[in-house]
Parts: structure tokens; sequence; C-alpha cells
């Protein structure tokens, strides 16, 4: 007998497949029914792992996550044919009802040089999205070759911008994917680092390339050079008419028409004891240096972690909490990587999920936390980026379920 767990899955994936507005034939049918497809058979078996197979290569466990509030079940999602998957549609309104994260995964198993081209290009870097509840897994694109760098949503949804190293170029190539129109743009091809800044009407997106900065209007197919002394950086946003650039040591906000500097602000500050050793003592500078970082959608807060310390800062009233790491313990501001609307909830990881809704002090609740497995094949899954943030208010769940 299937599990209660296994039938709402069944019935959860039949509706991720063949729809959800389908109107039913109120008509009365005689016809004989037609044989069982290779997938009903398939679920029709006892499976040990109770896995439920939505294509004959591709299937979904239930795991209860680990945390403080039991029986909450998680899809986990093993894919050994990511062209069989179901791939991102900005049709189907079901898919943005929550915020969304890209992420890279190569879903497949490490192979060698001598492996089938189906093996190896499994093995390979693809974009995939999800929502933030853990459902709706959905590949974004596989129209590439190479290890993913970074990637960076339109705020429209349609457009992800990425890079990675190319094995047919040799370079780093940097990359418009559109989502509607299954097309890719190359931007430009080098060796240096990558970042990615979209308009807040997504209408052009500033982009890194040669060490240089430059701007591609989508309408027109134009890149034109920006000044020298233009600036953002990899983790950033555009919103109400602001350039938001949380840089290596704090925030930096523009005004995006005149490019004027509106304020900057960071840890350590003029004021601060340290300032002094921070600016002379470079070694003792590196400690505040944010290698991981993270900015809401709307700009108003932002996150950075650095070997030692970690910092959360408000745009709106320049306030900057700051923590030392305690390795032994979960602190006040860790798991930040997905920074929700308002600071409501935040989300880390890609391979394996941890989840939080925050205290009303926007610090980590030690006694309410989920985390889970997200993906059960493959070797690695890394490079998470929120994205439709603005969703259900920004709740990364639906909180009346």
């Amino acid at each position: 007998m299937m599990t209660l767990n296994k039938v709402l899955l069944i019935t959860c994936i039949a509706m991720f497949l063949n729809g959800c507005n389908q109107e039913e034939s109120s008509a009365p049918s005689t016809a004989v029914a037609p044989p069982k497809t290779d997938i009903e058979l398939l679920n029709e078996q006892e499976w040990d792992d109770n896995r439920v197979y939505v294509t004959k290569d591709n299937y979904i466990l239930m795991k209860e996550a680990n945390g403080t509030i039991p029986g909450i079940m998680k899809p986990c999602f093993v894919v050994s044919s990511a062209k069989a998957w179901a791939r991102e549609d900005l049709s189907n309104a079901d898919s943005y009802d929550l915020p969304r994260v890209d992420f890279r995964w190569n879903n497949g198993d490490f192979v060698s040089a001598s492996a089938s081209e189906k093996a190896i290009y499994e093995s390979h870097d693809k974009v995939w999205s999800i929502k933030t509840d853990g459902t709706d897994l959905r590949l974004v694109t596989d129209d590439f070759s190479g290890d993913v760098r970074i990637m960076r949503r339109s705020p429209n949804n349609r457009y992800l911008a990425y890079s990675y190293a190319s094995r047919t170029s040799g370079g780093i190539d940097k990359v418009i994917f559109d989502v509607q129109a299954q097309e890719s743009i190359l931007l430009g091809t080098d060796l240096g680092h990558s970042q990615f800044l979209w308009a807040e009407d997504s209408s052009y997106l500033y982009f890194e390339d040669r060490a240089k900065y430059w701007k591609y209007d989508l309408a027109t197919g134009k890149t034109i050079q920006m000044d020298d002394d233009f600036y953002f950086s990899e983790v950033g946003v555009i919103y109400g008419g602001k350039r938001y650039v949380v840089s290596d040591f704090g925030v930096v906000i523009y005004d995006e028409l005149t490019d004027e500097r509106l304020q900057s602000f960071g840890y350590p500050s003029k004021e601060d004891e340290i300032y002094s050793q921070f600016i002379k003592d470079d070694k003792f500078r590196k400690d505040f240096h944010m290698k991981t970082r993270s900015i809401s959608p709307d700009g108003k807060y932002a996150w950075g972690e650095s070997r030692k310390y970690r910092f959360f800062m408000n745009t709106e009233t320049r306030g900057v909490r700051s923590e030392k790491i305690v390795r032994s313990d979960v602190g006040d501001y860790q798991y930040f990587e997905q920074l929700g609307l308002n600071a409501n909830y935040v989300r880390d990881g890609a391979r394996g999920v941890i989840f939080l809704k925050l205290n009303e002090d926007k610090t980590v609740p030690k006694d309410t936390w989920t985390n889970w497995p997200q993906v059960c094949s493959g070797h690695s899954a890394t490079l998470s980026w929120l994205y439709n943030g603005f969703a259900n208010n920004g709740a990364f769940i639906k909180e009346d379920k």
C-alpha cells in the first residue's frame, strides 16, 4: 500500500506535468482506459525509499527535514536526464507565487573523458531554479559547456545574466539568456572577474569585461563603456532610482540617474576607536573584508561575512550590527546568503538548504530552524541567488499552510 506522502506526491507531480487549470469534461465516457505509461508502472512498484518517478530517469524523494519542527516533509530531486526535466516557464503563474532561487548544479556523477555523451552532459554545470520553499524545481538553461562563476536574474524574471569558464573559448564567457525566447546573447569573453547588475525595469544590464564596466541595452543591443569613476559590485540592486553597492567593507549608494554618490557607510566607521588601525594596517583590515555578501530585493538591508566577523546593515538608518564569528556557535547573523524582503526570511545553501524566519529584531532564532537536502544526485550545487523577491510579500513560504 502506498503511503499518504507518496499519494500526495504523485498527485502533485501529475499537476506539475499536466497543468493545474485544465477543465474536466462533464460528458460520460465509455472509452476503454488506455494502457498504463512507463511512469505509472514504475510508480506502482514499491520502492524502499518511496521514490516517485517524474520521468523514467528522474524521480523525487520526500524526506523529513531536520530542525526544531518535526514532520516537515521536503522533496529531494534525483535527475539523471536533465533534458527530460521541466524548464522554467514564464507563462506558468504558479511558478511565481513565491520568491525563487537560481543555482548551479551538475546533476550527474563524475565521469571520465571516455564516458558516454549523455553521462558527460549530465555531469556538466546547468542553471536551475526552485521556489524558496524547496518545491517546483525547473531547468533554466543548459545552453553552454563550462563551469558557472556567477548568475543574476533580471527583476522581470525573463533574463538570466551569467558567466562561465567556457570549454570552447578558453575564457570566461559573459552571457544573457532569454528564458522566454530560449536564446543566448554573448556579451564578452575574457579571463577576468565577472559582475552583473540589472536595471530596475530590466531594460539594461551593467557588466564587467576586460577590467572595464559596460552597459548593455536590451532594446537596441548596443554596448557602451562606462566612465572610469562608475562603480558597482557583484552584490547589489537598483531600486527606487538608487544603485546599492555592497562593497568589500560596507555599502555605497548612488543616484542611478545622475551617478551622484549619495552616501556610504560600513564598519568600522571614522568614529570607531579601531578606525586608525583599520586604515594603516593591511593585515588588520583583512579581518573586516566581506568575502560573502547579500542584499534584500529593495536594497534596504545588506549582509556580509569576513573571516572573523559578520555584519548586518540597514541602508535607511545606516546602522551596522556586527558579531565576531565563533565556529562552534550559531551566530545572530549567520546563514544570510539569500536575504528576503524586509529581512524577514533568510535561506542558505543549494545542495543542502538552511531555512529561517528571522526574529523581529532580524536575528537568527535558535529554537526555530529547518534544513533539508535539496538535491539527491550529482556532485555539487552552489551559487544560489534570490529573484522574484517581492512575490508573496517577500515571505519564503505560504505562512497560512
